[in-house]
């Protein structure tokens, strides 16, 4: 494992920029990567007509969605969907727990 450098960093470093004419602000990110990648990463971008800017900014766009939605969205099957629905339209009777965790929220907090 190689020395660090007084002055380097290993994390990538993040600095915005403001675009001219009230577009979005862009960010530069920095990051030392193995050289073997990087050329893959060239030639993947090439064979999609971008740069490798693009490329990276296209490829962590959507994995970087894809991750926030599989953590953030809940998928239910149709017959989930509709015993949900069911039970927002016709929910069920409170039983005695649910009547005793009211009552103690009513106890501590008012109401």
């Amino acid at each position: 494992m190689a020395k660090e450098r007084p002055g380097r960093t290993t994390k990538p470093v993040l600095k915005a920029k403001p675009k001219p004419g009230g577009a979005e602000p862009m960010s530069r990110l920095e990051a030392r990567i193995p050289r073997h990648l990087y050329e893959m990463m060239e030639r993947a971008a090439k064979l999609r007509g971008l740069t490798v800017t693009a490329y990276i900014a296209s490829v962590v766009g959507d994995d970087a969605r894809r991750i926030v939605e599989q953590t953030e969205i809940i998928r239910l099957s149709r017959e989930a969907q509709i015993a949900f629905a069911n039970a927002l339209i016709n929910p069920p009777a409170p039983n005695a727990k649910l009547m005793a965790a009211a009552k103690r929220h009513a106890e501590l907090f008012g109401g």
